[in-house]
């Protein structure tokens, strides 16, 4: 974990001051982003594809800010520095939402345990608040001023660190999951303490992302995005039973999702 604290530190503390590698005049774009969150969670079987990524999958949307270190719409011929010409910053306010079960070897057996498990379902919503670092392998003043026709396809990677509000809930067709026997064993608050919990609370996350933006249009792009977030708290879908030795990681997802941006200059 200590390394995505780091790695979140460094972006942060680079977007506050991104106003001193600037070069030149900024421009700026705004758009929105959708598709499919496939979150991981302690819902389900490690590595089994449906626990990891067929079963657990929501919905995400946001609006999201573009911060270019250069006026590459209307100044194409005023070449900056390496910096300006392949970074971007982008800010994003996001929401996501997930219907979470079990899945996997444990939930198919006939027993009582497996019936827990069957029983046992689970919500969780995000509000994220943050901003990512995007380097474009392609001159970013190249694409944007569409000086080159035949340049359609810009492909970038990025890190960047969010700020999540999460708000999980928990049931079961059972009973009231808060009696004792309702939920498996590790997750029986009676047995073991903090374990399950459908409090909301506000932690941090990190981001790795890759995509590519398509030209559609003089002042328009579309953008494809496949995008990793680890969040810093294992509490995001509401379980954690840390005794578990199974419990190795905190919750994390996957957002593949396609967005649309406007030049705004």
């Amino acid at each position: 974990m200590n390394i995505f604290i780091k790695i979140a530190t460094s972006i942060l503390i680079l977007i506050f001051t991104s106003d001193l590698v600037a070069q030149d005049e900024t421009s700026h774009e705004v758009g929105f982003i959708s598709g499919s969150a496939s979150f991981t969670t302690d819902y389900g079987q490690r590595d089994h594809f449906m626990s990891n990524v067929g079963g657990n999958v929501g919905i995400g949307v946001g609006v999201i800010y573009y911060l270019n270190f250069t006026d590459y719409r209307y100044r194409w011929n005023q070449r900056t520095g390496y910096f300006a010409e392949h970074f971007r910053i982008r800010a994003e306010l996001s929401y996501m939402a997930a219907e979470l079960d079990h899945f996997g070897k444990w939930v198919e057996k006939e027993s009582v345990l497996a019936d827990k498990l069957k029983a046992h379902h689970g919500k969780t919503y995000l509000v994220n608040l943050g901003a990512q670092l995007e380097f474009h392998i392609v001159d970013i003043v190249d694409f944007g001023s569409r000086r080159i026709p035949d340049l359609q396809w810009s492909p970038y990677i990025s890190a960047g660190a969010m700020v999540d509000f999460y708000n999980p809930s928990i049931s079961s067709d059972a009973g009231d999951w808060r009696d004792p026997g309702v939920l498996y064993p590790k997750w029986d608050i009676n047995q073991v303490a903090n374990s399950a919990r459908d409090t909301a609370g506000i932690t941090m996350s990190a981001t790795l992302g890759i995509g590519t933006r398509y030209k559609v249009g003089e002042y328009a792009d579309l953008l494809i995005e496949s995008r990793w977030q680890y969040f810093f708290s294992n509490y995001v879908d509401g379980l954690n039973s840390r005794p578990d030795p199974a419990n190795k990681f905190n919750d994390w997802l996957l957002w593949v999702h396609v967005g649309y941006v406007y030049y705004l200059n």
